[in-house]
């Protein structure tokens, strides 16, 4: 502003400025009162100080000071139209940019002509970020050096990362100090196209982040952030309830006809057991008790659900029920069978 006063006649630089700034506020979502508002107590505070250093160094030229008032109060006004215009502008590009977003994050593939300017390529490895709704506010823009783009929803909020690189442990890492309610990371996609795949497979692992935390009798991960591809047993029955249903009533029905207690110690000992990889010893020590207790609970289960730990297949469809069973236990629930 001070080049444009001093070179009256000649090129504006100050112009592409406001507007650069101007853009810079509506990318980042300030109320264009605000932007106005700052820009205006800019200038007062500019003339302010112009005048005071005429006033004690060059009091001779006050009236040149008083002369150029006008104009330098017309050139903040037109300042502030290049702001508004620019905002203008780019908030209305953001705007139909974000609603192709969500179109897309709905399941809508054909929008993705309005959502480069965001600057998301139509080719690149992106995950979205499901977390329960919440009335404070949304987490940071850029997360362990990944840009997230935040979308609500009645009761979701979702984030949309554009990795850089394959793997999502850092960008967890950084999330889980910001999440206070049950979340989930789906699984990476590699078209924007794709980002309603990525936005369902969010989901169901915040599905498996709210079952987790909701009490149930089997011990889970204890994080509110759940990553779906570490919980690809839990996500298999969470995507099928009918086969979850089915694989709870075949493979753990006589186990879940027991009393309560003894019913819980039990699915406890077998979940303890698979946690410390199949080490008897180490099962032993978590549950504070003698591995030949374990493995009397151990042959137990087998008897009662006809399935071998020992034998792969047998085991899966074992590990997959008692998935089933930990989704779908609930506090209100009490003893006997998980609802269906």
């Amino acid at each position: 502003m001070l080049d444009a006063i001093a070179t009256r006649g000649m090129e504006r630089p100050d112009i592409s400025f406001a507007q650069r700034l101007g853009r810079r506020y509506a990318e980042h979502g300030l109320p264009l009162e605000t932007v106005l508002r700052v820009y205006r107590l800019a200038g007062g505070l500019l003339w302010e100080r112009l005048a005071d250093v005429v006033n004690e160094r060059h009091p001779d030229d006050l009236a040149f000071l008083v002369a150029g008032a006008r104009r330098t109060l017309t050139m903040i006004d037109q300042l502030s139209d290049a702001i508004t215009e620019s905002y203008h502008q780019s908030s209305h590009k953001a705007e139909t940019a974000l609603k192709a977003l969500d179109d897309l994050l709905d399941g809508h593939e054909d929008h993705t002509d309005r959502v480069p300017p965001l600057g998301l390529p139509e080719h690149g490895r992106y995950v979205v970020i499901a977390a329960s709704a919440h009335t404070g506010p949304s987490p940071p823009d850029k997360v362990a050096g990944t840009r997230l783009i935040w979308r609500s929803r009645p009761d979701t909020l979702l984030g949309v990362a554009l990795l850089d690189t394959p793997d999502i442990d850092e960008l967890a890492t950084g999330l889980r100090p910001l999440i206070r309610k049950p979340a989930g990371i789906g699984l990476p996609v590699d078209r924007l196209t794709d980002l309603g795949k990525a936005r369902r497979l969010a989901d169901l692992a915040r599905s498996i982040a709210a079952a987790t935390n909701n009490g149930t009798m089997l011990p889970g991960p204890g994080n509110e952030l759940v990553r779906l591809d570490e919980h690809l047993p839990a996500a298999f029955v969470t995507a099928h309830p009918d086969l979850a249903r089915h694989l709870r009533e075949t493979v753990m029905g006589p186990l879940l006809d027991l009393d309560r207690a003894d019913r819980d110690l039990l699915l406890q000992t077998v979940t303890a057991w698979l946690d410390c990889h199949g080490s008897t010893a180490r099962a032993a020590q978590r549950l504070f008790c003698h591995r030949n207790t374990v493995l009397g609970r151990l042959r137990r289960v087998q008897r009662l659900t006809g399935r071998r730990l020992d034998h792969p297949r047998e085991a899966t469809e074992l590990v997959l029920a008692l998935e089933a069973v930990r989704l779908a236990q609930t506090p209100d629930h009490g003893a006997g069978r998980p609802p269906p």
